[in-house]
């Protein structure tokens, strides 16, 4: 598993496990990385996550996006990969 953190050039941030081709990146569980606004309960608030395209047979075979949709493709910080991890009972 490869976990890597995509921002499309619609600037929506994808995270998931990536396999690239020649033009397509196929993204497996993908989530939508989302800031999370301070709250009573989180004074600093912080990332979250949001499942992208749950609702389609291949978001759990791959979902393609087109190399040329795609603004960056980066490794995540080890804290948001174990985040991920977690959510989907993987561990590092």
């Amino acid at each position: 598993m490869t976990v890597k953190l995509i921002t499309l050039k619609t600037n929506h941030t994808l995270l998931g496990d990536v396999t690239e081709s020649a033009d397509i990146v196929k993204i497996k569980q993908p989530v939508q990385v989302v800031s999370v606004p301070p709250s009573q309960q989180n004074p600093q608030g912080g990332i979250g996550f949001a499942p992208f395209l749950e609702f389609t047979e291949e978001w759990n075979t791959g979902i393609e996006v087109d190399l040329e949709d795609i603004l960056t493709i980066n490794t995540p910080v080890r804290e948001l990969q174990n985040q991920y991890n977690t959510a989907f009972g993987i561990r590092s």
